[in-house]
């Protein structure tokens, strides 16, 4: 591919933390590839062992490839050979790796507050614009509650919503969902729990997770839940699902639906269940349910390395033990990003993460920033004005029409 686009004198597009630029490919050997510099978009030159993204077309299709480079003059860059192309990329725009410009501070909400609850293992943010799309925040709680209650009385014999403002966990279900903050599916009281979780950001209490709380002999005595599920069928019940409501880091109570000799639950009715505890957690919060118990504190601010940005969103890392408690995949930063004598405040998304060793990655997407920020950013990413569609910035040649708010 790239001897293709080296013969057919194809463009390709370099973006460093010191800048951009075109080129043509005009040799290629296993120890090094030749570079023309055609045209740069910033003061700053290429650095010798500066780590950079190359992208190219060929064949309607967008490649992307990360090398290093070996030797830069004013018109020519000698790069290491790739060593693997990324095909038919999908995000929006270039990320541009370890910037030289920019500094980012993020701060959680649940570090500013302190409440006597049950903590749960993992953040997940209470903000309005993570709430299902078809949500309402319009009902009093008691106005949602008894909502949801219709909703869901022709497809469960009973539910429950258990606050923990006044009482505390007992019960050994009660016990599963405070720990893990996910949810007890039981599709059938006659089976065991899911072996996996379908959920991309960890949603459901597997097998496996279950028999972490378990006596170490259980393999020989049987397992407290299979006791408990027992009893449940010889009750009749032949489905049921625990519920955690999640408050940050906080389990403040949960919702319990069964059913009774009718179709089991699938994960449908989990989805359903899942969205009304994150409307009802918004809803407390806007009403102020947990003020008079609520401890303020100073917010903490975090302060990541950024492995690359883009006006779209940001891949960063931070020791494990930054933050007391891990970020959901889902949840939401606020996030406030220098360049130079500019700020540019905004939400930050959490749509991955991973762990290894001491660090934790998080990758994010921007939901809030304004196109005037968002401009902004660009600008000073790519060392250019802000232009519609260009193809500098954008990793495919799809144009991505601007809407009258935003990008």
């Amino acid at each position: 591919l790239l001897k293709t686009v080296a013969n057919t004198e194809q463009t390709v597009r370099f973006h460093g933390s010191s800048g951009t630029a075109t080129g043509l490919i005009k040799n290629i050997t296993k120890n090094d590839v030749s570079i023309q510099i055609m045209e740069k978009f910033d003061k700053n030159d290429f650095s010798v062992f500066e780590s950079i993204m190359g992208y190219f077309d060929c064949n309607g299709k967008t490649y992307a490839f990360e090398t290093t480079i070996r030797e830069a003059q004013a018109t020519q860059l000698v790069i290491d050979p790739p060593q693997r192309l990324i095909k038919s990329l999908q995000r929006k725009f270039i990320r541009v790796r370890s910037p030289k410009n920019i500094s980012v501070v993020f701060t959680l909400s649940n570090e500013e507050i302190s409440l006597d609850y049950p903590v749960c293992s993992e953040y997940v943010s209470v903000e309005k614009s993570v709430l299902p799309h078809d949500a309402t925040d319009s009902l009093s709680i008691a106005g949602l509650i008894d909502s949801f209650r219709n909703r869901i009385s022709t497809c469960t014999s009973g539910n429950t919503i258990i606050m923990f403002r006044t009482k505390k966990p007992e019960l050994f279900e009660e016990t599963l969902i405070c720990n893990t903050g996910k949810v007890l599916f039981v599709p059938s009281t006659e089976g065991k729990l899911p072996k996996t979780d379908p959920y991309p950001e960890g949603r459901i209490i597997t097998e496996i997770l279950e028999e972490q709380f378990e006596e170490p002999d259980h393999f020989l005595h049987g397992t407290h839940l299979e006791k408990l599920l027992t009893e449940k069928k010889n009750s009749g019940i032949t489905s049921e699902i625990w519920c955690p409501i999640l408050f940050y880091q906080y389990v403040v109570g949960y919702i319990y639906v069964f059913d009774k000799g009718k179709s089991p639950f699938g994960l449908s009715m989990v989805d359903f269940i899942w969205d009304f505890s994150r409307v009802l957690a918004w809803n407390l919060k806007k009403t102020g349910y947990f003020n008079s118990e609520m401890k303020r504190k100073e917010p903490t601010a975090h302060t990541p390395k950024i492995i690359d940005i883009s006006p779209g969103g940001m891949l960063f890392t931070i020791p494990e033990n930054e933050i007391s408690t891990p970020v959901k995949e889902g949840s939401c930063i606020g996030v406030s990003l220098t360049m130079g004598n500019k700020k540019i405040e905004c939400t930050a998304k959490i749509v991955r993460r991973f762990i290894k060793g001491k660090l934790t990655t998080y990758g994010t997407s921007f939901i809030n920033m304004s196109p005037e920020d968002m401009i902004v950013l660009y600008e000073g990413l790519y060392g250019h004005s802000f232009t519609m569609n260009n193809p500098l910035a954008y990793e495919n040649k799809v144009k991505i029409p601007m809407k009258t708010n935003g990008l």
